[in-house]
């Protein structure tokens, strides 16, 4: 990083800056999630947690970084959890495609 000058240390992207990356959002259905936790076993970020045998996603702060790979909505077998908003990458990230948010492997 040395290397680097004023401006280029500047617009090097962050993961913690929510101005550079707005990670994904789930809402879940607590009428009829089960409380199986199939969908924290199988979250790759780890960002969802169980409370009293109801999952949460957790606080940007507590390090819930979502990546809306949707495959806790793929898992859940009473299809209790959605999408509601994909991980969106701004200012220094090109995406190539932002498509219909759909659950994987179905």
């Amino acid at each position: 990083m040395e290397k680097f000058g004023f401006f280029e240390k500047h617009r090097i992207p962050t993961y913690n800056n929510p101005n550079h990356i707005i990670f994904g959002l789930l809402a879940f259905n607590y009428n009829i999630c089960t409380g199986c936790s199939m969908c924290v076993q199988c979250c790759p970020a780890k960002t969802l947690v169980m409370d009293n045998k109801i999952p949460r996603m957790k606080k940007a702060e507590e390090n819930g970084e979502c990546m809306a790979c949707a495959d806790c909505v793929a898992i859940c077998p009473v299809q209790a959890i959605s999408l509601k908003r994909p991980m969106i990458l701004t200012r220094y990230f090109k995406t190539l495609d932002i498509g219909d948010l759909m659950p994987p492997r179905l």
